[in-house]
């Protein structure tokens, strides 16, 4: 039992999205000017369940690659024999509606675009059609699954009207979205190029996808300093905040650094702890005003 158990905490790979689905769906409250109620907490609930979903899909598809590969093998659950891949999908299915049912509790909107998120999960990686081998659509279902589409069921679980500034935040998860994709096909590059994938990296190649990677980053930094400094997204406490969180989490990853070390060792670096201090900051900014409110502290 305790065996299974570990199986499908793995499986759920909670540890490689937690953080960032804080971020997107946050950016995408804010930009509502949505506040802490019972919806805060379910479209964060819906959110982790739906990008779990695609993470566990994901993982019982692969299986059978990743059984070959002396590296992925004892990642994968369902590879290592940890869960049985029937247990992993009765599993997968219950997690996809509890998600399905969370967004429904919250609005027709959050609904539609959560399940689409769901929809697109499945298709990213079932072998029938396998979206994440399919150039160009590998990097357009990913951004949307794993941020776009969290955004918007965030921000329209606080309203149905598209306000001027939404598109910000938007493109700014949306970006970093990309790079991340970008970013994990030129890792896997020679690998999947051995094992005659098509997709967006292996097409364009290992030096273009890099320049295309840094151009989408340096367009989602842009839109997060428009987001962040221009709209009056974040309160300027939160942003202090989050400089010194990133600060604080950069600080032994930079250490850990050598010289030799390439430009995606360096990012990999980075990723988390920006990701975790981002998500902290954002967590306050919603957290704080509701207890100063609750308990009559004053601050605001």
């Amino acid at each position: 039992m305790k065996r299974t158990l570990n199986g499908l905490l793995k499986l759920t790979r909670f540890d490689e999205y937690v953080f960032f689905v804080v971020v997107t769906t946050l950016l995408g409250v804010a930009s509502a000017g949505g506040r802490v109620d019972w919806r805060f907490l379910v479209v964060l609930l819906a959110n982790w369940t739906a990008v779990g979903y695609a993470f566990m899909i994901n993982d019982i598809e692969d299986a059978p690659d990743d059984a070959l590969s002396s590296k992925k093998i004892n990642r994968n659950p369902v590879s290592a024999g940890l869960i049985t891949p029937k247990t992993a999908r009765l599993w997968t299915f219950i997690v996809g509606a509890i998600s399905a049912v969370l967004f429904a509790l919250l609005g027709t909107w959050p609904f539609l675009f959560g399940l689409l998120s769901l929809i697109l999960g499945f298709l990213y990686s079932y072998r029938g059609v396998r979206l994440k081998t399919i150039a160009f659509l590998d990097v357009l279902s990913h951004c949307l699954m794993l941020a776009g589409l969290q955004y918007l069921t965030g921000y329209f679980t606080y309203t149905t009207v598209l306000v001027r500034n939404w598109l910000w935040p938007f493109l700014f998860v949306v970006c970093i979205s990309i790079y991340g994709e970008l970013y994990n096909e030129i890792r896997d590059f020679e690998g999947d190029q051995a094992a005659q994938l098509r997709h967006t990296a292996i097409i364009l190649g290992s030096r273009t996808s890099h320049i295309l990677m840094l151009s989408i980053l340096m367009l989602g930094v842009l839109s997060g300093i428009v987001s962040f400094l221009f709209i009056n997204l974040i309160p300027f406490w939160v942003f202090i905040v989050m400089t010194i969180l990133a600060i604080l989490f950069l600080f032994p990853q930079v250490i850990k650094l050598r010289r030799g070390n390439s430009s995606i060792e360096i990012q990999n670096a980075f990723q988390k702890p920006l990701q975790q201090a981002a998500a902290l900051a954002l967590l306050l900014q919603f957290l704080v005003p509701w207890l100063d409110q609750l308990f009559h502290l004053g601050l605001f």
